[in-house]
């Protein structure tokens, strides 16, 4: 088995636990139901296809820890399971340092679209109105300004296109 197989679950489930959130921020009805199902799936997804990886790293390792702590904390405190002052969120950092480190900025350079330049523009033109819309929906809704939950919406809908 490809451990890329499971790369379309994984997003699939990473867009669920983005819509928990919104459904969250917006006081709709099954955001709970949403997150657990989408955190959940992260979690077990992402620990089926370490597990069918033939040749694993230190990297391997520290990606899946990375992984597994951010599921456990995240739901942790989405549904107040409990609280320790700020370990979980040490770790991450420790973590995210040491992948951005060793992996980071060689993933980001390669990239797909790099070689064609229309693709390129309109994926960068993608990231910036998905960065304009989601900072300024969550402004507009934290003023309580008109179009501010419809601006947001918008934002997580391009974030899950991405």
């Amino acid at each position: 088995m490809n451990s890329k197989i499971l790369t379309f679950p994984l997003r699939i489930a990473i867009i669920v636990l983005i819509f928990g959130a919104l459904f969250k921020i917006m006081h709709w009805p099954f955001a709970h139901n949403l997150m657990l199902l989408g955190g959940a799936s992260i979690g077990i997804l992402y620990t089926i296809r370490f597990v069918y990886k033939k040749e694993k790293s230190i990297l391997d390792y520290a990606k899946l820890a990375m992984i597994l702590i951010w599921v456990f904390n995240y739901l942790a405190n989405a549904f107040q399971l409990f609280y320790v002052l700020y370990i979980y969120e040490i770790l991450l950092l420790i973590l995210f340092i040491y992948w951005f480190y060793v992996e980071g900025i060689s993933y980001f350079k390669s990239r797909p679209y790099r070689k064609n330049k229309f693709l390129k523009a309109v994926y960068y033109i993608l990231i910036g109105l998905t960065i304009f819309t989601l900072v300024f929906g969550i402004l507009f809704k934290i003023q309580h300004w008109p179009y501010g939950a419809l601006l947001f919406t918008i934002g997580v809908l391009l974030l899950s296109l991405l």
